[in-house]
């Protein structure tokens, strides 16, 4: 853990360090050229600011954001009388001595939404520019839509967004900072999507940052509702919209949080309902302004001690049994899981014939490395000969079981499945190898979780660079793993490396599941020959409405080939295609339609603006 911290601070030196090169043009060149090329320095272009441009196209998707949003105008104000239901919007401001030219913008940007049911909630905060005050009297007078308070004294933002909560009176709560900016169509989409699913309480959209001049830059398109995900980053960030009756039945916000008080109010709201939906459009734009945290995540140092804060009292609320950790550098949360019995309730399923090294250094590193043993292990014995191989098996405590036919991933590890006696089923490659002591520990925290299927790490290359995290839906018309070949302890996209979340599906080289779920849905699919059986499993367990989860913390090596050659299986593709084909071509839920789903490292394209 020393090791991926060091790796995390030097990544992040690193990441200052291009931003200054970046803004004197001292690494564009370099980018623009190598980036195409390099998958671990496009990521990096990523985070440098105004690189999405040349990495990821940003110019060209706002531009063809803007031309989609002409043309539609229109046909968005003639729908609005098709809305069989106009939910009212309150949009609550709290303002404390802005740059009233940025106000004006932010407040016209409300003025100017499509949708036209809405209400501006104002509360000043004790400012002392008198020049605001000045300001908020002219602006609300003769406008019924406009609400304003002015607070005798400064409580912080907290204590004045609960004073816009009470000022409110429409349907839904929508949060905006005093220098950001919404899209024309915001609020439209927003309504549309409580049209067509009227139950929800949460809703959240995709965002982008404004720089000094107005320019767009850094957009976040964010996954669908994702518990294990906001345990880590704050995504729901903006724009952020809340059923009024459930924030005032929650309290509205905790100042004891101020500075991070919307992440605070986030994770309580989940704790009372799981109706929540993103609305994968850019309807909001954070102004990066000096001393915000949108230009610098060092701003506001404290961030990171009250986001540990708010995600441990959450977790202890939810008497799940971890400890928020903030990671060095970023505002990201790990969740260690507290300590563990001797032995955990698993039972290890390995498939292994000879490969005496590969499957020695397996076996060695299970037993010696890890801290909270697994109850059993069962290694399927494909008629091993090989000596290396026999004298690791002699030397383990371990149940072999013979199996001499024709070697069958799915046929095998069912059949292991049945033998095994223990809670959980870990299904285990016979070429990876343990690298940290609690690996196990991570994947049992989730896979413990009522509402969880398949829980799988990071495994690594030899080289230190990614094999495995988590399995997107898209790639090669079928499915392929996150982000494989970037390098170990970086950031990922917007934290998708190092802090847990939601996935598709994960890789059966290493997945846990809960004995009883597995058996529900019938073990691996044994139509399944060489390829997909995995996929398949984890589409099942979803389809239960089981979450399955990448545990960001459990690192192992995977000693696969990055070049090795398979015999792929037509067969086991149109089988895929015959069941699921329907669910692929909806596109990955926690990759988002922005990212084209040919590529699995967060490449931006346009066609998603037109689903």
């Amino acid at each position: 853990m020393a090791n991926g911290r060091m790796k995390q601070a030097l990544y992040g030196f690193a990441l200052r360090a291009a931003r200054l090169a970046w803004r004197f043009g001292l690494v564009r060149g370099v980018v623009a050229l190598a980036g195409r090329r390099s998958e671990w320095l496009r990521l990096l272009a990523v985070h440098l600011d105004d690189a999405n441009r040349l990495s990821c196209g940003f110019a060209a998707y706002v531009a063809v954001e803007r031309h989609l949003l002409k043309e539609n105008r229109p046909i968005y104000v003639a729908a609005l009388d098709e809305l069989s239901w106009r939910p009212r919007f309150s949009i609550v401001v709290p303002v404390y001595n802005p740059d009233l030219t940025y106000l004006r913008r932010c407040l016209a940007s409300v003025e100017g939404q499509i949708y036209p049911d809405w209400e501006i909630c104002l509360v000043d905060d004790a400012s002392t520019d008198s020049a605001v005050a000045a300001f908020l009297r002219a602006y609300a007078q003769g406008q019924s839509r406009v609400r304003v308070k002015f607070r005798e004294e400064n409580g912080h933002i907290a204590a004045a967004t609960n004073d816009g909560l009470a000022l409110a009176g429409g349907d839904f709560v929508a949060l905006l900072d005093q220098d950001d900016e919404l899209a024309a169509d915001a609020l439209y989409h927003v309504a549309r999507r409580l049209n067509e699913r009227p139950r929800t309480d949460v809703l959240y959209t995709d965002q982008d940052k404004l720089d000094g001049r107005g320019r767009r830059y850094e957009p976040f398109f964010k996954p669908d509702w994702s518990p294990a995900y906001l345990r880590g980053v704050m995504y729901f960030g903006h724009l952020l919209v809340v059923r009024r009756e459930l924030l005032e039945a929650v309290g509205g916000c905790d100042p004891a949080y101020n500075g991070v008080q919307d992440y605070e109010l986030a994770l309580r709201l989940t704790e009372r309902t799981d109706r929540i939906e993103h609305v994968a459009r850019i309807a909001y734009h954070w102004r990066a302004g000096r001393g915000s945290i949108a230009a610098s995540p060092t701003a506001k140092p404290d961030i990171a001690r009250l986001q540990q804060r708010a995600v441990q009292a959450h977790l202890d609320r939810l008497k799940l049994p971890a400890q928020a950790e903030a990671l060095p550098g970023t505002h990201r949360v790990r969740l260690v899981p507290r300590a563990a019995p001797a032995e955990a309730p698993v039972s290890v399923l390995i498939c292994s014939r000879d490969a005496g090294e590969v499957v020695s250094r397996c076996l060695d590193s299970l037993f010696s490395l890890t801290r909270c043993r697994p109850a059993e292990v069962l290694l399927a014995d494909n008629g091993t000969t090989d000596p290396i191989a026999l004298a690791a098996f002699d030397r383990h405590p371990l149940r072999r079981i013979p199996m001499p036919e024709d070697f069958h991933f799915a046929g095998f590890n069912n059949r292991l499945a049945a033998a095994a006696q223990s809670e959980f089923l870990l299904f285990l490659n016979n070429d990876t190898e343990v690298l940290d002591p609690d690996w196990l520990e991570y994947l049992l925290f989730h896979a413990r979780q009522a509402d969880v299927g398949a829980v799988g790490p990071l495994l690594l290359y030899p080289d230190r660079t990614v094999q495995h995290a988590g399995v997107v839906l898209g790639p090669r018309g079928t499915a392929d793993h996150l982000m494989r070949g970037f390098p170990e302890g970086i950031d990922g996209y917007n934290g998708s490396l190092v802090c847990d979340h939601e996935v598709t599906a994960v890789t059966a080289a290493c997945l846990l599941v809960a004995a009883d779920k597995f058996r529900r849905i019938g073990g691996f699919n044994p139509l399944f020959e060489r390829h997909y059986e995995d996929l398949d499993l984890c589409l099942r367990l979803r389809a239960q409405g089981w979450r399955n989860v990448f545990a960001a913390g459990a690192r192992l090596l995977h000693h696969e080939s990055k070049s090795r050659g398979k015999t792929y299986s037509y067969t086991d593709r149109v089988l895929l295609l015959d069941t699921w084909e329907d669910v692929i071509r909806a596109g990955d839920p926690y990759y988002g339609p922005h990212f084209n789903p040919a590529h699995t490292d967060y490449q931006l394209w346009t066609e998603g603006l037109t689903r």
